[in-house]
C-alpha cells in the first residue's frame, strides 16, 4: 500500500512537470499563444466573429446610403419590343367618309396595324418630387451614426467578456495547481495513517477519514481540471480562435491574479471615462425617429414626376427589321401628378404611429440615463466593499496557511490529534477559496468600471 500512494505521488508530480514542459515547448513553437490580457483584447478585436459581423452591417449602411442617393438621379433605360399579330381586330367605321356615295348609316371595317410591329427607343422617368423618397438619404446616415455605435458598444462588450474570461481561466488554473498540492498531500496523509493503523497507534475511523479526504482531493483536482478546459475553450471562442483541443492544451496566460488586479485599478482611476455609449446610442435613435415622423408626414404631399420617351416604332406586313424605310420616329416628354386620397388615411395612421414611437424613444432613453447613474453610485461604493473583502480574504488565507503548517508541526511532535490536523486543512481550503472568490468579485467591478476605448 505504501508503494501505492508513493507511485501516486510522483505520477502526479511527472503529470504536472510534462504539462509545464509541454506548455513550453508550445510557448517557443507559437509566441502568441501566450497572451497578456491587452494581447488578448487586440486579438479579439481583430479576430471575433461577432465583432466582425458588426463591422458589416457599418458597411452595409454605407452601402445603403449610395443607394438612396442613386434614387435621387433620374431612371433611364432602353426598351424594346417585337410583335407578331395572328389576327389584326377590324375597327368599324363610316363607309360615307372613303366613299362619299355610301349611305351615311353603312359602316366598313378597316385594320389599323400590320403583320409585325416592334418598337425601340430610350425611357426617361424621374421624380422631381417624391414624398416616399424625401429625406432617405438623411436616415440612412442618421441609420449609420446608430450602427457606428453598435460596433463601438460591442467592441466594448467584448473587452469586458475577455477580461472577465481571462480572469475566470487564471483563477481556475490556480485553483488547480491548490488541489493538486491538496491531492498529494492528502497521499502522503493516507500513507502515513496506513502505517500508523497498522501499528494500532489510530483507530479504524481516523484512517477511514484521512481515506475519505483523500478521495474528495482527487475528485477535487478532476473538476479544477475539467473548469480549466472549459475556462480555456471560453476564451477562445471570445478570442475567435478555433476551440480545438490542440489550441486548448497550446494557450497560456503569462499574468497572474495580482498582476491584474493592479493593472485594473490603474486602469480605472488613471484613465477618463468615456460619455455612455448607449446612451448617445438611444440619442441617435430618438432623432432618427423624428427624420422618419417628418418623412411620413410629407405623405400627403403629391408626387410630381416627369417621363419621356424618344425611339422608332415598325409596322409592316413582312418581316424587315432592317429596312429603314419602315421605321417611323416617336418621341413625347410629359409632367405627371398624383395626388394621394385613400392614402392619406394609412398615413394618418402612422404617423400617429412615429409619435408614440418617438415617445417610447425618449421614455427608454430616460430609463437609461437614470439606470447608468444609479449603478454608477453602486458601483463606487461596492468597489470599495470588494477591495476590503478582498484585502481581508487574503491575508485570513495567508494566516491560514501559517496555521496549517503550523499544526502539521504541532501533529508531527504529537501535540494534536490527526482529526484537528485534518480540520485545520479544511480550513485553510475554505479560506483559499474565499480569496479566489473574493479575487475574482474585485475583479467584475473593476471591469464593469472600465469604460475605455482601449485597454
Amino acid at each position: 500500500m505504501q508503494k501505492i500512494f508513493w507511485i501516486l505521488i510522483i505520477l502526479f508530480s511527472s503529470t504536472v512537470a510534462a504539462q509545464e514542459s509541454a506548455i513550453e515547448v508550445a510557448q517557443k513553437k507559437l509566441n502568441s499563444e501566450s497572451l497578456t490580457l491587452e494581447e488578448a483584447v487586440s486579438y479579439a478585436l481583430k479576430h471575433s466573429p461577432s465583432l466582425n459581423i458588426e463591422k458589416m452591417k457599418l458597411e452595409e449602411a454605407t452601402l445603403q446610403i449610395k443607394e438612396s442617393r442613386l434614387q435621387q438621379i433620374p431612371e433611364i433605360y432602353i426598351s424594346g419590343n417585337l410583335r407578331r399579330n395572328l389576327i389584326i381586330p377590324a375597327t368599324p367605321v363610316p363607309a360615307h367618309i372613303f366613299d362619299s356615295s355610301k349611305p351615311d348609316k353603312e359602316m366598313m371595317y378597316l385594320q389599323f396595324n400590320t403583320n409585325w410591329n416592334s418598337s425601340a427607343g430610350v425611357n426617361l422617368n424621374y421624380d422631381l418630387f417624391n414624398p416616399e423618397k424625401w429625406n432617405s438619404v438623411a436616415q440612412q446616415k442618421q441609420q449609420l451614426k446608430i450602427q457606428e455605435y453598435d460596433v463601438q458598444i460591442s467592441e466594448e462588450k467584448l473587452r469586458e467578456d475577455i477580461a472577465l474570461a481571462y480572469a475566470e481561466r487564471v483563477i481556475a488554473e490556480e485553483q488547480k495547481l491548490m488541489m493538486i498540492k491538496d491531492t498529494i498531500y492528502y497521499a502522503s496523509m493516507f500513507n502515513v495513517a496506513n502505517q500508523l493503523y497498522l501499528k494500532e497507534k489510530i483507530t479504524l475511523t481516523e484512517k477511514n477519514n484521512i481515506h475519505r479526504s483523500y478521495n474528495e482531493s482527487i475528485n477535487s483536482y478532476l473538476e479544477a481540471e475539467n473548469i480549466v478546459k472549459e475556462r480555456k475553450a471560453k476564451l477562445l471562442y471570445l478570442l475567435g480562435k478555433d476551440v480545438t483541443p490542440n489550441n486548448i492544451a497550446l494557450l497560456t496566460l503569462q499574468e497572474g491574479i495580482q498582476d491584474l488586479l493592479k493593472k485594473m485599478e490603474q486602469s480605472v482611476f488613471k484613465t477618463t471615462i468615456l460619455n455612455n455609449l448607449e446612451e448617445i446610442r438611444q440619442k441617435e435613435v430618438v432623432s432618427l425617429t423624428d427624420l422618419r415622423l417628418k418623412s411620413t408626414s410629407m405623405k400627403y404631399a403629391p408626387t410630381l414626376s416627369i417621363n419621356g420617351y424618344y425611339g422608332s416604332n415598325y409596322y409592316y406586313n413582312d418581316f424587315s427589321l432592317f429596312n429603314n424605310k419602315y421605321w417611323r420616329g416617336n418621341s413625347f416628354i410629359g409632367l405627371s401628378i398624383s395626388l394621394p386620397v385613400t392614402q392619406s388615411f394609412r398615413t394618418s395612421n402612422e404617423v400617429s404611429r412615429l409619435r408614440l414611437q418617438r415617445q417610447m424613444d425618449v421614455e427608454y432613453l430616460r430609463d437609461i440615463q437614470n439606470s447608468k447613474e444609479k449603478e454608477k453610485i453602486n458601483k463606487f461604493s461596492l468597489l470599495e466593499v470588494r477591495k476590503k473583502s478582498y484585502h481581508l480574504s487574503r491575508e485570513n488565507w495567508e494566516l491560514s496557511q501559517q496555521n496549517s503548517e503550523t499544526s502539521i508541526v504541532e501533529f508531527e511532535k504529537g501535540y494534536i490529534l490527526q482529526t484537528d490536523l485534518l480540520n485545520e486543512q479544511l480550513k485553510m481550503q475554505q479560506t483559499r477559496q474565499s480569496f479566489l472568490q473574493s479575487a475574482y468579485d474585485l475583479f467584475c467591478i473593476l471591469i464593469s468600471l472600465k469604460e475605455t476605448k482601449n485597454m
